[in-house]
């Protein structure tokens, strides 16, 4: 076996087990809500199936245990499963989801060592990787277009794992300002857990208030680098669904000036932006703001004309495209068909983890005062582990 697929057999291990263990402890979560007294007590992975074994006291019944089986499957994010007795005790088998068809884990095991500021994108239809790099002249910010369940959202949440896996802290921060709820109603999208990299300068901001202090922030960062004559740490800014910013109510227009003056000035002073738009023939995104878009990333579109719009390149056919994952990567006129790197839970919490172990404080030309944004933060909270064994004949585990 070649050293690269040596690689992505530990880290495909590495992850399973994690995986496990985040499930094992969910099933405990659920059977002590129910005040039902087993625990798991190993299990046995197979290619399409994952067992636990149950231990439990004699007073435990089967039938409670089966009352709570759909409440274990939604804890496990299983659609399928099955309880029932094995060897005085009890056995939950659940249905193993289908891997991502690119994971970004996977991927980035089998890329060499990349520039700085370089966003790892996905696979080419030649199943090469994909990757550009940011700079001031070439890439200075990226557009990402596409219909609703194109994969914007999560090609975003790929692309902040990747620099953050690539950088430290001291070199690279992040921002993401999640559009798409525009402060309506309080939740927590799919970017949520990026609050939790040591790389972001805020928790995700939902709330259009946020969003102005945010970008109040960058504005006047931007504009201190350019008296200092500045360009680190780079700053790479994340705005999900742009256009509900500058859509939004009387804050509009000083967000649409703030973020004007990062698109012009910012890559000079190392602060790029990654946008995400589900309307590329919209009004706001003017001449002058596609000019210092270069680059494009188009997914799935209702039509010839709006595709046209989002490449800013005629015939992209990029209306026939898939979804989820299923991009088109326009640069210097030239255009790649690609399936963008995925991150699921299990591989984000285990990258989380990692990534936290260490966690010196942000750097920045000038620091961010948090308790002037008033945005929501986030703890970590210490959870138990417990041992697992991988084997060569699968993925055995107990406690």
């Amino acid at each position: 076996m070649s050293e690269n697929g040596e690689w992505r057999k530990l880290m495909q291990e590495k992850r399973l087990q994690y995986q496990l263990e985040i499930q094992s402890r969910r099933i405990e979560n659920v059977l002590s809500k129910h005040d039902l007294a087993a625990r798991v007590a190993g299990g046995f992975v197979q290619p399409r199936w994952i067992r636990f074994d149950l231990a439990a006291h004699v007073g435990s019944s089967l039938d409670r245990l089966r009352e709570i089986k759909q409440e274990l499957l939604t804890a496990l994010g299983a659609s399928d499963g099955e309880l029932a007795p094995h060897a005085g005790g009890w056995q939950l088998h659940v249905a193993r989801t289908e891997d991502a068809p690119v994971s970004l884990l996977d991927l980035m095991t089998i890329t060499p060592s990349l520039p700085p500021l370089t966003l790892l994108l996905g696979l080419d239809e030649h199943g090469r990787a994909l990757h550009w790099q940011l700079s001031p002249d070439e890439l200075p910010h990226l557009l990402v277009a596409g219909v609703d369940n194109a994969g914007k959202t999560s090609l975003l949440r790929s692309i902040a794992l990747s620099l953050a896996l690539q950088h430290r802290q001291s070199q690279l921060q992040l921002v993401v300002l999640d559009g798409s709820t525009a402060g309506k109603f309080e939740t927590f999208t799919s970017l949520e857990p990026l609050s939790l990299l040591p790389h972001v300068l805020s928790p995700v901001a939902y709330d259009v208030d946020d969003y102005r202090e945010l970008l109040d922030f960058l504005s006047g960062e931007c504009l201190y680098r350019q008296d200092q004559q500045m360009d680190t740490p780079k700053i790479v800014v994340m705005i999900d669904e742009v256009l509900k910013l500058l859509q939004s109510d009387s804050k509009r227009q000083a967000m649409s000036e703030n973020i004007s003056l990062l698109l012009q000035r910012g890559p000079a002073v190392g602060i790029h932006l990654l946008l995400t738009t589900s309307d590329p023939e919209a009004e706001q995104l003017n001449s002058s703001f596609r000019m210092n878009m270069p680059g494009r990333i188009v997914g799935k579109m209702h039509h010839a004309t709006q595709a046209a719009a989002a490449a800013d390149l005629p015939g992209t056919q990029a209306e026939f495209l898939l979804g989820q994952g299923d991009f088109l990567a326009v640069l210097d006129g030239e255009l790649t068909h690609f399936q963008a790197a995925y991150i699921g839970e299990y591989d984000l919490q285990l990258t989380l983890e990692a990534l936290n172990r260490r966690r010196p404080q942000p750097l920045l030309a000038q620091q961010i005062q948090m308790e002037q944004l008033g945005i929501r933060q986030e703890r970590l909270q210490d959870t138990s582990s417990q041992t697992f064994t991988a084997t060569t004949s699968g993925i055995e585990f107990g406690s």
